[in-house]
């Protein structure tokens, strides 16, 4: 059966494919089925950039789609990110409140029975990313997960370039590197088991997912 077509009146915008297949491949493994067509489901959009993502935002507010998710990286300043977002949705008429709900925001939409959801990785509190959302599904207890992270330390201390703002990130990217099929794309590494883990902000993106997506 088909995924869901950019004609569905559900509409995720994400900022890149990498956010994209860890969306759909993190809602399969909770049992989300993407090919039923018994009800509808979101077309996750990647936009290219966080950008084109906050521009796309007051058209998807304005057009006719009943159920709109948003989902971005904070990156290193949470509350000046959010502002970003609540400017752009207001510009198009949704109200949106001053600071992100730690369980994803979920506000009504400009049409009746229409709703908004945001979502700031890693989980609407703390500055990050993507990385390191993922990172909270890695096996922490595995002997290459914890040498990674001594190996990125040392490789720093020997003058690799890598930022310590991005340690996470970078020890997420080495790992992945050392697996028996090296350097998986973060879908892939989702649907494959390799991030074998669940965690409490996986748990509640699924939830807001669910509330934005799925509840009636």
């Amino acid at each position: 059966m088909p995924r869901p077509s950019e004609e569905s009146p559900f509409r995720l915008l994400v900022e890149g494919s990498d956010d994209k297949y860890s969306v759909i491949n993190l809602m399969a493994r909770h049992d989300f089925d993407w090919d039923d067509e018994a009800r509808e489901r979101p077309y996750v959009s990647a936009e290219g950039g966080v950008e084109r993502l906050l521009k796309a935002v007051p058209v998807a507010v304005k057009g006719t789609y009943q159920r709109i998710g948003i989902v971005l990286d904070a990156n290193s300043n949470l509350a000046g990110r959010w502002a970003q977002v609540r400017d752009h949705a207001r510009r198009a008429g949704a109200d949106l409140p001053d600071a992100p709900h730690p369980d994803g925001t979920i506000v009504s939409g400009r049409t009746p029975r229409s709703r908004l959801g945001i979502w700031l990785m890693p989980d609407n509190s703390s500055p990050g990313a993507l990385e390191e959302f993922l990172s909270l599904l890695a096996p922490s207890e595995d002997p290459s997960w914890i040498y990674a992270n001594e190996a990125v330390v040392e490789a720093r201390r020997r003058g690799a370039r890598c930022r310590e703002g991005d340690h996470r990130k970078t020890v997420l990217h080495t790992w992945l590197a050392w697996q028996e099929e090296p350097g998986l794309p973060f879908g892939t590494a989702l649907r494959t088991g390799i991030f074998v883990r669940d965690s409490p902000e996986a748990r509640r993106f699924v939830a807001w997912f669910h509330r934005l997506f799925v509840e009636a």
